[in-house]
């Protein structure tokens, strides 16, 4: 039998995975969620076990703004790792963001718990409006990413993201298929993906080059595991409208779904979700041309996250 051919023969790169190390560095008091240790060895094993080359650490919001752990696991695991931190938009200055920069950090990501704002999109304007802001001259080249809930917020977000965010520069990121769900937790287990809420926005959006999805976590808006295979229509939608605006990342080590949790909740240890990221890659893989999965793994995110 011949060998199976290896996933990423021109290199691999995982856009969104954590760390989380609380015997170093512990938690924030005020965290929505409490993971188990993953540890800078748990995530080289699983990069080894995939093939993948590079990756993109990006901070656990249960650290909260305080990126003394992020700075260390991006040193502990090397050169070819970059990272995207949170901050706190209003104490951080432009020497901070520098220090940041020369850690190997190249975005933040807005934590929308901080603001109260999962389930209300005028705060989540504020949110990215005062994030951009803090970022000024670092917005244009860096990325901001966020993940929310509510596709049907597109509507709204648009208008702020033309207007105010793009033109200064910054790079906007949305993960998890921009929680667009697949056929299987559509209403009824069968609708169009297409007809859903924000759909039509976000698309609009990667069609202009003014918003980047990062295809990850597919357990998120997928039941069909472990090859998720309602999920190919939203693939080769954001494929179609522009191949250069899509990203992969294994979400790893695979954290429950996001909600807003009770203190008592967010202090309670919750267990990773077991996930057959092979079988989910090689589903994904089946899908794309050479060229689109080429871009996907390698010349996308090499040019996002400025390597």
């Amino acid at each position: 039998m011949a060998e199976a051919l290896p996933l990423f023969p021109n290199g691999g790169w995982d856009v969104h995975h954590h760390i989380f190390e609380p015997a170093r560095f512990s938690y924030a008091p005020d965290r929505h969620l409490t993971p188990p240790p993953a540890t800078i060895q748990n995530y080289i094993d699983f990069k080894r076990k995939l093939g993948l080359t590079h990756s993109v650490l990006t901070h656990g919001l249960s650290y909260g703004a305080d990126c003394s752990s992020l700075t260390t696991f991006t040193s502990d695991l090397g050169h070819s790792t970059r990272a995207i931190g949170v901050i706190d938009p209003d104490t951080t200055t432009p020497s901070q963001l520098q220090r940041l920069q020369s850690s190997g950090i190249r975005g933040i990501r807005v934590n929308l718990y901080r603001y109260g704002a999962m389930h209300d999109v005028s705060l989540q304007k504020t949110a990215l409006r005062e994030h951009a802001r803090a970022l000024g001259p670092h917005g244009a080249g860096w990325s901001m990413a966020f993940t929310h809930t509510h596709p049907e917020f597109w509507h709204e977000l648009t208008p702020v993201i033309e207007r105010e965010i793009v033109p200064m520069g910054i790079k906007l990121v949305t993960d998890h298929f921009a929680l667009l769900k697949g056929a299987s937790m559509l209403s009824g287990g069968g609708g169009e993906v297409s007809s859903q809420e924000g759909f039509r926005e976000i698309l609009d959006l990667v069609r202009a080059s003014q918003l980047y999805v990062k295809i990850s976590a597919p357990y998120r808006v997928s039941s069909q595991a472990p090859d998720y295979a309602d999920l190919k229509p939203l693939v080769r939608a954001f494929f179609d409208a522009n191949p250069r605006q899509v990203l992969w990342g294994s979400d790893w080590p695979h954290t429950p779904l996001m909600k807003v949790r009770t203190h008592e909740e967010a202090m309670k240890e919750t267990p990773f979700l077991e996930v057959d990221d092979l079988a989910w890659l090689k589903s994904l893989r089946s899908w794309l041309s050479a060229r689109e999965w080429h871009m996907l793994m390698v010349t996308n995110p090499q040019g996002l996250y400025d390597w």
